[in-house]
């Protein structure tokens, strides 16, 4: 009968199929757990030692980053100074607002309220976009809030967010993944900069709409900040809106004002906020992961993924820690200063103007401070954070002079600038392995790229033929159908 005979012809196809499949899965397992590894162990090892190497070197900036913060400590310099918040000019004579502000790396609060001008007829300067800074003289210095405000803060808005400290940009390794280079069963689809309420279950992901990152409902929600998101209970995406004209100045390495970012309904609530930026200057880093479930057990479809996966998008950028050290497809040397939050986009889009994301290790900060403190005006009285005074004059009786440090502290700073100075040199001087060790770490992963790339094409295969299987039982099906099977015969 032909009806059996199609069945039978069937079955024969998914039979062979399926020992095809056990034969690609073992493929991957021989491809991932020995050739990988090989290269694996080798890139580990050099990218470890140049770990400590790095890690020499920020740690002398660590260090004088402590004798700085030894001087404020010692009282003979300060981190506080007077903020301007407002002032009267109705009243004789003007009165002006202050506010005792602590230097933060991180920038500062913003108000609303435009508060002075630089000459007759100039538009305001607004505390929106500036911070003014009371120096000892009586003269206001308006600087940018922080250091992520875009575009022109204006006419005598000085572009230093970083007034009162000096700083280095620590060193790290910045290393690119691909979806070609994750091990099996790695389920990561990519990483964003988000913001959330406390009690809420809408996520924010503050990147325009299509730069690499691919969502959808069902999808895994982790967070780095676990207050917010606990690693024993993520959420689950159980809705993707979006939202147009939406201000992201405050993410570097975006370079827009505006743009239509993704609203993600995940479904449990959410633990506490998150913030762009955090207190400290930081943001909170979101993971979206594939369905836990999808590798779990042995059956055909392990290992699988859809044929038409693209190995190279999303690209994700990333500066290596103890705890990956050795992942991604290239690794460099990075000290620009950016911030190291991972980020996911398409390096498609580069050639469509898109600038790749801005990630390195972060800088370290010197609270160099100021030699006159605030004061609440009863004597030498000290001001503390927070306090406010409304005065009439800018130069007379709101900061005392502090005494002259001593031998100890200023000899603290400059040995410990002095060895910061010899361990950067050593790193990077023409005499440093760095480069040298780089640069095998580089070609070691282009033999394992190769690798990756086959395991990358052979789970695409095994998905393709998991799709076939499918439809090859849907066949046994129909003409198990009494009607379609009367047909044929």
């Amino acid at each position: 009968m032909l009806s059996t005979e199609l069945i039978n012809k069937a079955n024969e196809d998914i039979e062979f199929r399926k020992a095809n499949l056990n034969h690609l899965q073992n493929k991957i397992v021989t491809l991932d757990g020995i050739d990988k590894t090989l290269y694996d162990q080798g890139i580990v090892k050099i990218e470890t030692d140049l770990l400590g190497d790095i890690e020499n070197v920020n740690r002398g900036f660590a260090d004088v980053s402590n004798a700085y913060q030894d001087r404020i400590d010692s009282g003979c310099r300060t981190d506080l100074f007077w903020r301007l918040v407002g002032f009267n000019s109705s009243s004789t004579p003007v009165s002006y607002n202050l506010e005792c502000t602590k230097l933060n790396s991180g920038g500062y609060s913003l108000t609303t309220s435009s508060i002075a001008s630089q000459d007759e007829g100039d538009d305001p300067i607004g505390l929106g976009a500036s911070v003014g800074y009371v120096g000892a003289t009586g003269i206001v210095t308006y600087y940018p809030a922080n250091s992520n405000f875009e575009g022109d803060p204006g006419a005598g808005v000085v572009d230093d967010p970083y007034f009162g400290f000096d700083r280095r940009n620590r060193y790290g390794l910045k290393y690119y993944s691909e979806p070609y280079d994750k091990d099996v069963g790695n389920t990561v689809v990519g990483k964003f900069i988000g913001t959330c309420g406390a009690g809420s279950t809408v996520i924010t992901v503050m990147q325009p709409v299509g730069l690499g990152l691919t969502l959808t409902t069902g999808q895994i929600v982790s967070c780095a900040k676990t207050s917010v998101i606990n690693s024993s209970s993520p959420r689950e995406i159980i809705g993707i809106t979006t939202v147009a004209d939406f201000d992201l100045r405050a993410i570097p390495g975006i370079g827009t004002t505006a743009g239509t970012v993704n609203l993600i309904e995940v479904d449990l609530a959410l633990g506490d906020f998150a913030k762009a930026p955090e207190a400290d200057g930081s943001f909170v880093e979101f993971t979206i992961l594939d369905d836990p479930d999808e590798f779990k057990g042995i059956s055909r479809r392990k290992y699988s993924i859809p044929f038409t996966s693209n190995p190279f998008s999303p690209q994700t950028i990333s500066v290596a820690s103890t705890e990956t050290v050795g992942t991604g497809v290239s690794v460099f040397l990075t000290q620009t200063g950016d911030l190291p939050n991972q980020r996911s986009w398409d390096p498609g889009l580069e050639l469509l103007g898109t600038p790749e994301p801005k990630v390195s290790a972060g800088q370290e900060f010197y609270r160099v401070g100021f030699g006159h403190a605030p004061t609440t005006g009863v004597g030498d009285e000290l001001a503390e954070e927070g306090d406010l005074r409304t005065v009439t004059s800018l130069s007379l009786g709101i900061y005392t002079e502090l005494d002259d440090c001593s031998s100890d502290i200023e000899n603290a700073i400059t040995n410990s600038l002095g060895i910061s100075s010899t361990r950067e040199t050593d790193f990077t001087g023409v005499d440093s392995e760095t480069q040298l060790k780089l640069d095998a770490s580089n070609a070691l992963r282009t033999e394992r790229n190769q690798i990756q790339l086959q395991i990358h094409g052979i789970r695409k295969i095994i998905g393709e033929e998991n799709d076939k299987i499918d439809k090859l039982e849907q066949l046994i099906t129909y003409i198990k159908n009494n009607t379609i099977r009367d047909l044929v015969e």
